[in-house]
């Protein structure tokens, strides 16, 4: 029997060797492993930002557009951005040598039916028209109206180049065609705007966290907690961390990751999202994955213990793999 997501669909085995060529988007309160200023920075981002992207649970990721160097319209997936073994496919022929399965399948459909557009965009594949109930993940979406298109993506960032150093820039806007269906992923403000007295309220004890080597330990360590769903006081998160790590750290450390953390749920809450989509997890009305701030430093604004647990927990039961639904 094939594994199933929390709403229920089949997976679909894929196996996919990516090379992520842009900047790892990071939750603001990791920011204080990597850094003090890097934590200004972040709790800057929280208080000032009235713009974001929202994220959806789509899967697999889809880059299309035109190629810089050859004026050729391609698609694929973040594979194209690959140091080595570069995978674009500007035809069928390209798609069957360089995938297989489901992602050669989506790929064909996105070939057939996405416009000819001379930029570089990332979206994420969310399903196939004719129906307006999708789950290409661990979200299930509930669309206002059927949805006629004959496929459905939501595209989020846009690039210059083709390369491993490739940066993207978020908030991307695409009118839908006659075949395709973009789905309006810049519809979230804040209102209002936190406010600079919240970082004034962190800084004090900013100043004595100590920042960590270990970085990834810390987190692995973190996201420990993360997992089981609650997260216990920054005196307990201290105490029950490997004894070799504990001189790289301190009580404060901790107390800065929980007061980032608090002020991002703060944020949550402040976020309005302008549409007619409802979500759904394990058939229980949600709110949608998360938000990326749209700037020049952007982080993802995720609650970590809905959905990233729901992540961390559905990727235990498989590896390399992606979703596909088509409608319910």
């Amino acid at each position: 029997m094939k594994p199933k997501t929390a709403c229920g669909c089949s997976i679909i085995w894929v196996s996919e060797t990516v090379e992520m060529p842009n900047k790892h988007l990071e939750h603001p309160e990791d920011s204080i492993l990597q850094g003090r200023k890097v934590a200004i920075d972040a709790i800057k981002e929280l208080v000032t930002v009235t713009r974001l992207s929202v994220k959806w649970d789509g899967a697999p990721a889809i880059v299309f557009g035109t190629n810089p160097e050859n004026g050729k319209f391609f698609v694929g997936t973040k594979s194209v951005f690959n140091k080595r073994k570069i995978k674009i496919n500007y035809s069928h022929e390209d798609i069957d040598k360089n995938h297989q399965g489901t992602v050669s399948d989506i790929l064909r459909l996105c070939l057939d039916n996405l416009p000819r557009i001379n930029r570089i965009i990332q979206a994420d594949w969310i399903g196939v028209g004719g129906g307006n109930v999708y789950c290409p993940n661990t979200i299930q979406y509930k669309f206002g109206h059927k949805i006629s298109e004959k496929i459905i993506l939501a595209p989020h960032t846009e690039y210059t180049e083709l390369s491993s150093t490739a940066e993207g820039k978020i908030g991307v806007s695409l009118d839908s065609t006659s075949s395709c269906y973009f789905v309006d992923t810049n519809n979230a403000t804040v209102e209002p705007p936190l406010g600079w007295r919240h970082l004034a309220k962190i800084l004090p004890t900013l100043m004595v966290a100590k920042v960590p080597q270990s970085r990834t330990e810390i987190a692995k360590h973190i996201n420990s907690f993360v997992r089981q769903g609650k997260l216990p006081h920054p005196q307990k998160m201290y105490d029950t961390l490997d004894a070799k790590y504990k001189g790289e750290v301190n009580v404060s450390t901790f107390k800065v990751w929980h007061k980032i953390f608090q002020l991002k749920q703060r944020l949550l809450g402040a976020i309005v999202v302008n549409g007619n989509v409802e979500c759904y997890i394990d058939g229980e009305l949600s709110q949608h994955e998360g938000f990326v701030t749209v700037s020049t430093n952007p982080y993802k604004i995720v609650d970590r213990l809905t959905f990233s647990r729901a992540n961390f927990n559905l990727s235990k039961n498989w590896q390399n793999e992606k979703v596909q639904c088509f409608p319910n």
